[in-house]
């Protein structure tokens, strides 16, 4: 029965060990990934979401602006008549 409770306690150990060693290896991986993504994402001149946000918004406000411009355009201009003056002839 010792030999067999002695088996079994080193069979959970190595299971223990096994497992902090597959953990520590995972926390490796994910770093090596998490580089490398973030390496390609740099060479690919990506926007950051805070300058992506700002654009969007003065983008917004020029469409805004671009909408009053047109429906000001398209109002017809209210032209004054033209008023012909008569020459005076001068008198001889």
């Amino acid at each position: 029965m010792v030999n067999k409770s002695k088996i079994l306690s080193d069979l959970s150990k190595i299971a223990v060990d096994a497992m902090s060693t597959f953990s520590g290896l995972k926390k490796e991986i994910e770093t090596l990934v998490s580089l490398r993504v973030n390496k390609i994402i740099n060479k690919m001149n990506l926007v950051k979401r805070d300058e992506f946000d700002v654009l969007k918004k003065m983008v917004q406000k020029m469409l805004i602006e671009n909408k009053k411009l047109e429906k000001n355009q398209s109002k017809p201009l209210v032209r004054r008549k033209k008023t012909t003056k008569k020459k005076k002839t001068a008198k001889k």
